[in-house]
């Protein structure tokens, strides 16, 4: 008897420890599942959708063309000795770039020196003989008023003091021309140097020394670069937000990174009749020389300012070949899809037409590894100043 009590007294015991033991180990389970999924939530960083100024702008494309060209050609005909310039040089305005043979210049500056003096000797000459008839026509006049001589030899006097004053005449018009061919054959030599009318540099060369070369043909080309103009069209509904000198930037491909700052010089105040456009002309500054002429021209111009809701652009994600953009937005400790409607965006920021409201938690960070549903714990908000600066506002507009 007493050892079936003693059986039976070791049986509750057993059980009793057995109770304990599953009572503990389920504990430990519970505690090890809920480390479990603590492990498993995402750790995201989250931005508040905020309130933000956004500028209105305008795009329009161009080509960007040189401040000014400069199509060289002779002047005079004949062969080259000198090509002082090549591809790429820079020039300075009134430099000499082509020098072409001089020789013939050279020869007819001597002849039409030697002519004007030959000109200027027949003058003196004439001038000698017109002297000496006038003085016997005054004579024959007084004579024959006198009735000393008769009135054939005062006509032969009247008519030899015509013709002297006709050939001094005469001789002064041969040396007017003679002149005038002086200074044609020395500009003709002068134009034997080719000089560029601007500063800029070579882009276009066709001449080789010893190669003849004829008026009128083009032998250089010469571009000035210090600042750059680009025509372009923009929808007629804009005309009335631009004016001179507003703001436009400029991007090129050749430096994807780099912003180029310009301004709005001229506004055509015609409209295209077929494409409803008008033509704006844009000035860029080049000092640095990076810009070229030719190039393709991205212009975007600021035209106004609005405020409206916004999240940073690390938070926005685009469904794969679409246009269709959508967030993860934090609800209790789970991340929610969302699809968002976009409006104005800038290099942080993105306008929300639809889809959020202010004060809604985005996620910044993470995004590329989130699925809706999945549980998350929020590390930083990345855009708590803002946040703070716009509760600052709203708290000073409450307090006027």
């Amino acid at each position: 008897m007493k050892r079936r009590k003693s059986y039976v007294l070791i049986a509750v015991v057993a059980i009793v420890l057995a109770l304990l033991v599953v009572q503990v180990s389920r504990k430990q389970w519970q505690k090890d599942e809920d480390l479990n999924v603590t492990a498993k939530a995402l750790p995201v960083t989250i931005a508040a959708v905020v309130q933000h100024e956004f500028t209105d702008d305008v795009e329009a494309v161009g080509t960007l063309k040189a401040r000014e060209t400069s199509l060289l050609s002779p002047k005079v005909a004949g062969p080259v000795n000198q090509v002082l310039v090549d591809i790429g040089d820079p020039v300075i305005a009134g430099e000499v770039v082509i020098r072409l043979d001089r020789t013939n210049y050279g020869l007819g500056v001597k002849q039409a020196q030697a002519a004007l003096a030959a000109a200027e000797a027949a003058i003196s000459q004439a001038d000698a003989q017109f002297e000496q008839a006038e003085k016997e026509f005054h004579r024959a006049t007084e004579l024959l008023e006198e009735k000393v001589i008769p009135q054939s030899r005062f006509e032969a006097a009247e008519a030899a003091f015509k013709s002297a004053r006709e050939a001094v005449s005469h001789a002064k018009a041969q040396r007017d021309r003679a002149r005038a061919a002086l200074e044609t054959a020395l500009e003709h030599l002068k134009d034997t140097e080719i000089r560029s009318p601007i500063s800029g540099a070579v882009v276009e060369r066709t001449v080789e020394i010893g190669q003849a070369v004829e008026p009128g043909v083009q032998i250089l080309r010469i571009i000035d670069q210090s600042y750059l103009k680009a025509d372009i069209d923009l929808p007629e509904g804009d005309i009335g937000r631009l004016a001179p000198d507003d703001t436009a930037m400029i991007m090129v491909d050749a430096y994807p990174k780099e912003v180029f700052p310009g301004k709005v010089v001229s506004i055509n105040p015609m409209v295209d009749r077929q494409t409803r456009t008008f033509r704006v002309r844009i000035q860029v500054p080049n000092q640095q020389g990076k810009l070229m002429d030719g190039m393709f021209a991205r212009v975007r111009l600021s035209v106004g300012r609005h405020c409206a809701l916004a999240v940073p652009r690390d938070a926005l994600s685009r469904l794969p070949g679409s246009g269709t953009y959508y967030v993860f937005f934090v609800e209790g400790n789970k991340a929610v899809k969302r699809t968002v409607e976009i409006g104005a965006v800038n290099d942080q920021w993105a306008e929300v037409m639809k889809g959020l409201v202010e004060d809604d938690k985005v996620v910044t960070s993470g995004t590329g590894r989130l699925r809706s549903g999945m549980d998350v714990t929020v590390q930083d908000v990345s855009n708590k100043n803002e946040t703070d600066r716009s509760g600052e506002t709203t708290l000073q507009e409450d307090r006027r």
